[in-house]
């Protein structure tokens, strides 16, 4: 019975351990940065979200 357990629990902590390997490290992405005001004139700004990028369109 013991055997059984003993299997049991070395299989387990092998899954996890190769589980552990496996997976990528997590990365944050930077934060897009902030727009600079232009002086003297009037900018308008649209941000489009795309999933981990954003593309910024001014006029």
């Amino acid at each position: 019975m013991s055997s059984r357990i003993a299997t049991t629990l070395a299989a387990i902590a092998l899954t996890l351990s190769l589980g552990t390997l496996a997976a990528p490290a997590a990365l944050a992405a930077p934060l897009a940065p902030a727009p600079t005001p232009v002086v003297g004139s009037i900018s308008v700004c649209l941000n489009l979200p795309l999933g981990s990028a954003s593309i910024s369109f001014c006029v």
